[in-house]
């Protein structure tokens, strides 16, 4: 197949073919380093805040648990470090029934899941799987 061709051109082919082998080991190296393997243990933040300076909340993330509703004042934050394939719930409610209610859950420091609602609806839920 190639032996028509001159052996310079030969040259300039593998060249090429070697340029295009690097371009592409360095394109997939950059790709996964711009993809976040997440593994491990991640930070993750807890926020919930009202227009009535307090709230009722619960909280279930691995061992940390607030089963029975407690009072906060507002804004509420709690940070754990929690291991990939941890079940979070967080639950919120205004008893003023007045304002908005945010419920969010920051996943090392970048948003993941957010609930918002308006009076008079009083409650929000964030949940999810750590990954």
């Amino acid at each position: 197949m190639f032996s028509n061709i001159s052996d310079r051109s030969k040259t300039i082919l593998q060249v090429i073919f070697i340029l295009a082998l690097l371009a592409a080991i360095v394109g997939f190296v950059s790709y996964l380093l711009s993809t976040k393997r997440v593994a491990g243990s991640h930070t993750v933040q807890f926020q919930v805040e009202a227009s009535g300076g307090f709230s009722i909340i619960t909280l279930q993330a691995g061992s940390v648990s607030i089963a029975t509703p407690a009072t906060v004042t507002m804004p509420w934050r709690q940070t754990l470090q929690l291991p990939s394939g941890t079940v979070v719930y967080l639950t919120a409610s205004n008893p003023t029934q007045t304002g908005n209610l945010d419920c969010v859950i920051l996943l090392d420091d970048q948003a993941w899941k957010k609930e918002t609602t308006t009076a008079p609806k009083d409650g929000v839920a964030c949940a999810g799987i750590v990954p």
